[in-house]
């Protein structure tokens, strides 16, 4: 499960296939057609969380909602800017940032080269 962390409002959303934004509107992303891969604005962050943790987690959950076990633990991390299945678009900057390392700038929304790539 991918998430994008808004640098702007420090919202953070769960992506789908469909385009999401975060609170302030400055920040957006979705899921290609593929369903592994998403196209999100930069500056932001690519959240990752470990589906099976994630599903343990909740299972975990179910079982007890009044007790603390190591189970309801997640694996999480930000993806690099060089992470394959995250693709970056220019967003709304944020003082003292630069777009990311070459992660496939000049991409469209729907994630596809554009002319001037």
């Amino acid at each position: 499960m991918k998430l994008l962390y808004c640098a702007h409002c420090g919202d953070i959303v769960r992506l789908f296939p469909e385009k999401r934004f975060c609170r302030c509107g400055k920040s957006w992303g979705h899921y290609l057609d593929d369903g592994a891969t998403t196209v999100q604005t930069w500056p932001g962050l690519s959240l990752g969380i470990a589906n099976p943790d994630f599903v343990q987690a909740q299972q975990a959950f179910g079982d007890d909602v009044t007790r603390f076990s190591p189970l309801l633990t997640m694996r999480c991390w930000i993806n690099p800017a060089s992470e394959p299945d995250v693709k970056f678009v220019v967003g709304a900057p944020t003082e003292g940032t630069d777009e990311p390392g070459d992660t496939g700038g000049g991409l469209d929304e729907a994630g596809q080269q554009t002319a001037d790539a």
